[in-house]
C-alpha cells in the first residue's frame, strides 16, 4: 500500500535574522530553508547558538525575519496565531495561580468563558497525570510536573502547530526521558504537528520522524535526515543498531559542517 504524502504546514523559504549588537550586525540565521508536513514531529538539531530558537521563535511569530518569508498552512506570517503554541524551556509558572488556574490563563487573556474550557483543563491534566495537584501551587510541583502544567496550558487552545524549545532541558536526565514518553504519547493520542529544538543528538533522534540539523551560526540547513524508527517508541530502542547508525549519521552531519 502507497504511503500517503502529507500536506505542508510550515514552509519556511530563504528565511534570514540579523540582529544589532552595539554598533555592529549579528547574523543568527542565513538563507535557511525549511517545511514540515501536517501531522509530523521534527527535531531542530544543531549547536548552541546556532540560531535554532531563533528559527522557531519566527515560525512561531514572535519575531520577524530580516529577509525571506514563512507560511503556515499556506498563509504567509505576520505574526503570532491562536493555532500555534509554544513552549519554552522554563515553564513560566505564576505563583499565585494554581496549577489548573496556570492552565487556564490564555482562556482569560483571550476573554473566553473558564466554564467553557475548565472541563478541558482537567482532562489535560488528566492525560500528563497529574490531576491530583489541580489545586496546589507551582512551588509544591516537581520541575516536572510544571513542564506538565506548562503543556497543558500550551493544549488548551488545541493549536494546531506546537514549537518546543528545549522544553525539558532543564531537567534531570531520567525525568526528561519521562518527559520525552510522555510527549511522544501525547503526539501519538492527538496529531499535532510538533517542531522541537534540541542540541541532543539521542533525544532529536528518538523522538522525530526527521531531524532538520542546523550549522553554527549564522545557522543554515546542513541536512535533513530521516528516522524510519517504528513506533511507538520506548528508551530500549536505543539499543539498537540501527538508532546508533542514525545517532551517528547525525554526528556526522554536524560535523561535516
Amino acid at each position: 500500500m502507497q504511503e500517503v504524502t502529507k500536506a505542508v504546514l510550515v514552509e519556511a523559504h530563504g528565511v534570514s535574522k540579523q540582529f544589532q549588537s552595539g554598533t555592529s550586525k549579528v547574523v543568527a540565521l542565513e538563507n535557511m530553508d525549511l517545511e514540515i508536513r501536517e501531522g509530523e514531529l521534527v527535531a531542530l538539531l544543531g549547536p548552541s547558538g546556532c540560531g535554532k530558537s531563533t528559527l522557531l521563535n519566527i515560525i512561531g511569530g514572535l519575531l520577524t525575519p530580516s529577509s525571506g518569508v514563512v507560511k503556515v498552512a499556506g498563509e504567509t506570517l505576520t505574526g503570532p496565531r491562536r493555532d500555534i503554541g509554544m513552549m519554552f524551556q522554563t515553564p513560566v509558572m505564576f505563583p499565585w495561580r494554581t496549577t489548573l488556574e496556570n492552565v487556564l490563563v490564555p482562556v482569560d487573556v483571550f476573554g473566553w468563558s473558564r466554564k467553557d474550557y475548565r472541563e478541558r483543563a482537567l482532562e489535560l491534566l488528566e492525560m500528563v497525570d497529574i490531576q491530583g495537584f489541580a489545586d496546589s501551587y507551582p512551588w509544591q510541583l516537581s520541575g516536572g510536573m510544571q513542564q506538565r502544567a506548562a503543556l497543558c496550558r500550551v493544549l488548551i487552545c488545541d493549536p494546531k502547530l506546537l514549537l518546543l524549545d528545549e522544553p525539558f532541558g532543564a531537567l534531570d536526565e531520567f525525568t526528561r526521558e519521562a518527559m520525552d514518553l510522555e510527549l511522544l504519547s501525547l503526539w501519538n493520542r492527538t496529531a499535532k504537528t510538533i517542531a522541537f529544538v534540541t542540541h541532543n543528538i539521542n533525544e532529536a533522534v528518538f523522538m522525530s520522524d526527521r531531524v532538520a540539523v542546523m550549522s553554527s551560526r549564522p545557522g543554515r540547513l546542513v541536512g535533513m535526515l530521516d528516522v524510519p524508527l517504528p513506533r511507538p517508541r520506548e528508551i530500549e530502542i536505543m539499543r539498537t543498531r540501527e538508532f546508533a547508525d542514525l545517532a551517528f549519521t547525525a554526528r556526522a552531519m554536524l560535523g561535516n559542517q
